[in-house]
């Protein structure tokens, strides 16, 4: 038999765990990318994991994975410096955080 405050102990972390769970969202922006007289979009894949308690998004816990075509575009657009691309994605997808996943009341 559990003492009864082994089992209040038990049902309150059961408790607390159930009112945050982990999220895993994956999805695909796409960024445009003017150079020269052309423009270019190019998709980006993101994959973001975050802790939610209730509809607050704990942004301290955002982990995210980008993953695009970098070798192709630095290849195809050689006076592109890869410092420029990656500000250049990492603004883009930041933006689109903000935009949609981030709730305000989530928001630091």
């Amino acid at each position: 038999m559990f003492a009864p405050f082994v089992i209040s102990s038990i049902i309150r972390n059961s408790i607390s765990r159930a009112e945050m769970i982990w999220v895993v969202k994956q999805f695909i922006t796409r960024q445009a990318l003017k150079f020269g007289g052309e423009r270019v979009r190019f998709p980006i894949r993101v994959e973001v994991e975050f802790q939610q308690d209730g509809t607050r998004v704990c942004t301290e816990s955002l982990h995210k994975k980008v993953l695009y075509n970098k070798s192709f575009l630095l290849k195809r657009y050689v006076e592109l410096k890869e410092r420029d691309l990656d500000l250049l994605v990492e603004e883009g997808v930041q933006r689109v955080l903000q935009d949609h996943l981030i709730t305000p009341e989530g928001a630091d």
